[in-house]
This record gives C-alpha cells, sequence and structure tokens, in this order.
C-alpha cells in the first residue's frame, strides 16, 4: 500500500480549512499481532488518520493468558520471550514505517498478559480516542473456542473501535495482479 506523505500547504487540505488549534491533539491506537490482516488495519489508520495531526500508538501484547497463575519465566526460556519480543517489535516496526512515510508520530510499546485487556488498560491509561484492530472474520465454533480480541474490544471499550476486515482472498489476488 502506498501512504501518501501530508504536507502543509496542499489544497484541499482540511487542516487549512477548519480551525482545530483549540482541540487538545487526538490520541490513536493501533493494536497488532503482526499478522496479514493487522497490517491490512494498520495501512487502513494510518490512511484515515495519518494527515490529521494525531499521536500513533502501536501496540502489540504477548498473550500470557494460559500462563496467569505461573511466573513466564518458569514456563518460557529467556530466548523465547527474546524471540516474542523481538516479533512485537517487527510487528510495531511495521507501523512506525508506514506512519513516518505519511509524517505521523508514532510510538510502539509491547506489552504482556491478556490481549484484549492490555489493549482496553493502554487505552485507558494513555487516554486513547480510538482503537483500531484487524479481524479475520471468525464466526460461530471457532470463534467460541478461541475467542475474538477484537470482539472483546468492542465490548468492553469506551472510546471508538474500527475494526478492519480481512480481505477476502479474491481481493487479495485481484490487487497483486
Amino acid at each position: 500500500m502506498q501512504i501518501q506523505e501530508c504536507k502543509p500547504g496542499r489544497e484541499g487540505n482540511m487542516e487549512e480549512n477548519l480551525s482545530i488549534g483549540s482541540k487538545p491533539r487526538r490520541r490513536i491506537l493501533i493494536a497488532t499481532d503482526g499478522s496479514e490482516t493487522a497490517n491490512e488495519a494498520a495501512d487502513f489508520g494510518i490512511e484515515m488518520v495519518g494527515c490529521s495531526g494525531a499521536k500513533i500508538y502501536a501496540l502489540y501484547v504477548i498473550d500470557t493468558t494460559p500462563y496467569r497463575s505461573v511466573p513466564l519465566d518458569q514456563i518460557w526460556s529467556k530466548e523465547t520471550l527474546d524471540e516474542f519480543e523481538r516479533v512485537g517489535h517487527e510487528a510495531t516496526s511495521y507501523i512506525e514505517r508506514i506512519g513516518a512515510a505519511a509524517g505521523a508520530e508514532v510510538e510502539s510499546r509491547v506489552l504482556k498478559g491478556n490481549p484484549a485487556e492490555k489493549i482496553l488498560d493502554f487505552a485507558e491509561d494513555n487516554n486513547i480516542d480510538m482503537i483500531i484492530v484487524g479481524s479475520l472474520g471468525k464466526s460461530g465454533y471457532e470463534r467460541v473456542l478461541i475467542g475474538s480480541v477484537s470482539e472483546k474490544i468492542i465490548r468492553h471499550a469506551k472510546v471508538p473501535v474500527l475494526v478492519v476486515r480481512e480481505r477476502h482472498k479474491s481481493e487479495k489476488k485481484l490487487i497483486q495482479e
């Protein structure tokens, strides 16, 4: 995806036509798991808010949900934890790159815990104005069995949530051709 860089003074720029000096700077959270769907959500989110002057937070959560009662250092080796953190930083660096290309300020974080809870807590603790997440569009038994992070966020968030669904395989094929 090609992100258009924001340039002051472009004709048709909303900031020129609106007096936004008195409004506080918006804070947008883009949660990622590093998947193609999460990257599509990040692309869409940056395209939507990149030129608005909003600060963007890129967040990756290492899912420790199955191990709540046992300390991570007793389950995973330091190398395993380091690998999870590397994957998290790689996922958030994608958002940093596309944000920078659009002229947006992006701050990245990698946290550990239940993904939905950590995303919601981060949003509340940092006065986030909107959360952007990707969704694989799982339904029925699969969603009930493994749960849906995006669904939990939608149900419990105190701010608007933008969920970007995975493109259908036929759409992806047409885009790549």
